[in-house]
């Protein structure tokens, strides 16, 4: 197993496109997130988010200084119709990631991955209560790797317009760790 140190991440940059759409055509990644992308949309997606003109902070996951994925949260309050459907609410921050790179899937990054940003990016932001994140029930290696960063499944629930079934998963914010002002 691949220890999961040292990991970083750094925003992501328009530089950074071309590796994106590489990493969303990956069929181990495709296969869950179901949106192809021409470099176009790619800019046309992820531009306002580079930009700061969308609320959603997407960064890349680097393992030993090297690019193997992308992570992005944000806060429910912003998208209040899924907020809804999951359960999770405004107070609270939305994460989804993947590891792109397919030779590293399945060695025990992505418990590490997701720990670490979930203490060092998300949780450093003033009223941030819990963190919700709704994979595919089928995705088998998204859901062990929340369980194994410490979230708890909340829910099993179908979301109107797909035919399959995500489970919730929640992280509250430890008690001992303080909200400080906001910080991207």
């Amino acid at each position: 197993m691949c220890s999961p140190e040292p990991i970083s991440f750094s925003p992501l940059t328009r530089a950074n496109f071309a590796l994106l759409q590489k990493w969303l055509a990956a069929p181990h990644v495709s296969i869950w997130w179901n949106e192809r992308f021409d470099l176009a949309d790619i800019e046309t997606k992820f531009g306002p988010r580079v930009d700061g003109k969308e609320p959603v902070y997407t960064y890349l996951i680097q393992h030993e200084s090297l690019p193997i994925g992308w992570i992005q949260w944000y806060r429910w309050r912003d998208f209040p119709a899924h907020a809804a459907e999951i359960g999770a609410g405004l107070d609270s921050a939305g994460i989804d990631l993947a590891i792109g790179e397919v030779e590293l899937t399945g060695r025990g990054l992505g418990p590490g991955v997701i720990r670490e940003f979930r203490r060092d990016y998300i949780f450093t932001n003033a009223g941030v209560e819990a963190i919700f994140a709704d994979p595919s029930a089928a995705n088998l290696r998204s859901v062990r790797a929340f369980l194994k960063a410490g979230f708890e499944v909340v829910d099993t629930i179908q979301l109107s317009g797909e035919d399959f079934s995500r489970h919730i998963v929640r992280w509250p914010r430890p008690s001992d760790r303080p909200m400080l002002p906001d910080a991207r």
